[in-house]
């Protein structure tokens, strides 16, 4: 036998030829395409000099003891920046549903901890 002849081997991290990926074939057709990718880094970039911005001017309220400026901070921005933020570092985010018609949202960010 020569080299060419040499039956294959099955084993860890060789499976068998018939269930092998084709040539062109994807292990998932439907996910995300790099373009999507690409948009969920940019948002994410973005939202973190965003909230920058935002951490500097609440820092220059609380020094200038500004309570007007402190409550015109609205948290639908805020969530949103933040989502953008976990979308770009993949924090998964899980909802749940509680009898009585709340909402809970459960997120593996530990830091809240």
């Amino acid at each position: 036998m020569t080299g060419n002849d040499k039956p294959y081997e099955v084993g860890r991290g060789k499976p068998p030829k018939h269930s092998q990926f084709k040539p062109g074939q994807v292990a998932n057709p439907g996910g995300k395409t790099s373009e999507a990718a690409k948009a969920e880094r940019k948002a994410g970039e973005i939202a973190a000099k965003i909230q920058l911005r935002m951490l500097e001017a609440l820092e220059a309220a609380m020094i200038a003891d500004d309570a007007a400026a402190l409550l015109a901070i609205a948290s639908d921005p805020l969530k949103l920046i933040k989502d953008a933020m976990d979308r770009e570092y993949g924090t998964a985010v899980q909802k749940a549903e509680i009898k009585g018609g709340f909402t809970v949202t459960i997120s593996n960010d530990d830091s809240n901890l």
